[in-house]
């Protein structure tokens, strides 16, 4: 599901002192929300072995950082620039595009051997929907959302890169309830990856299985914090038809704070950690959200 839409909109619905209410978890009927989110991450890598390695952007997308072959430590800074449009269908429905772009520059050493490798451009296209099944009352709520990644950038094991479509997909379901003044929220995701070729080569991401609650606290009319705990089950992962990760389980912590600009601004800031198999990663992302 689109997490910062969550983020940002669940900001609003508490700080105001009331009950969620569906239109304002959901872009309006006829109404259009903007996301713009900037996302820095640090990966190290104990041995800079090629994993495909994903994570979740703060735009709920998932991102495939790219990646080399070696047996190097290696240093990797990151920087995702995302940019989400959110249109109401109805009371119910919202659907939205997605456009990652982001720049990489990873910096290796091999005993007294050092190199920089820089990567940027197009990342991916997402198109998706959020749908309301059921609008909290004396029970929690419950959305249910659908993301299929139209177009993605993908970095083989010879380091060239190739556009493939329609190979990445994600189902997501989220409740939240309101105890005034907090707000509990879990998500729940499926993240399915097909095999990825381009000629003789391939990626086969391994799928991964997600849950994340999240806590919400009011400080005052116009700020509040969150922070949450997610846990990852992430399958198999291969390369070139050969293991290079096994199925595993990771946790990732997060911290943040949202700021009401405006009736129609609100602004985000979300620290993480996490670290999976031998790879470690802290990042930090600052979002936009605009209503008109």
């Amino acid at each position: 599901m689109n997490k910062i839409f969550f983020l940002l909109s669940l900001s609003c619905v508490f700080l105001s002192s009331k009950a969620v209410e569906v239109d304002e978890i959901l872009t309006q009927k006829d109404n259009i929300k903007m996301d713009l989110m900037l996302s820095y991450s640090n990966i190290k890598r104990e041995r800079g072995v090629f994993l495909p390695l994903q994570y979740q952007t703060e735009n709920g997308d998932f991102v495939t950082v790219p990646t080399f072959m070696g047996e190097q430590q290696a240093n990797q800074d990151y920087i995702n620039y995302a940019l989400n449009l959110k249109y109401g269908v109805n009371s119910d429905l919202e659907i939205f595009t997605l456009l990652n772009l982001y720049s990489s520059d990873i910096h290796f050493s091999q005993g007294s051997q050092f190199e920089t490798k820089s990567d940027r451009g197009f990342g991916s296209w997402v198109l998706g929907a959020n749908y309301q099944i059921k609008a909290e009352d004396e029970r929690p709520s419950l959305l249910v959302g659908a993301m299929i990644n139209m177009v993605e950038r993908v970095t083989f094991s010879n380091q060239e890169h190739k556009n493939i479509e329609f190979k990445s997909y994600r189902l997501s379901a989220t409740t939240y309830y309101t105890v005034d003044p907090l707000v509990y929220l879990l998500n729940i995701s499926y993240n399915y990856n097909e095999k990825k070729e381009y000629n003789d080569l391939s990626i086969d991401k391994g799928e991964q299985l997600l849950l994340s609650p999240q806590l919400y606290f009011a400080v005052n009319p116009y700020s509040s914090i969150h922070l949450g705990i997610k846990y990852a089950f992430i399958g198999k992962s291969r390369v070139d038809d050969k293991v290079v990760s096994n199925s595993g389980s990771n946790i990732s912590y997060s911290f943040g704070s949202s700021y009401e600009i405006s009736s129609n601004t609100i602004m985000n800031i979300t620290a993480e950690h996490s670290k999976q198999l031998n790879i470690s990663r802290d990042s930090l992302s600052l979002g936009f959200s605009y209503s008109f």
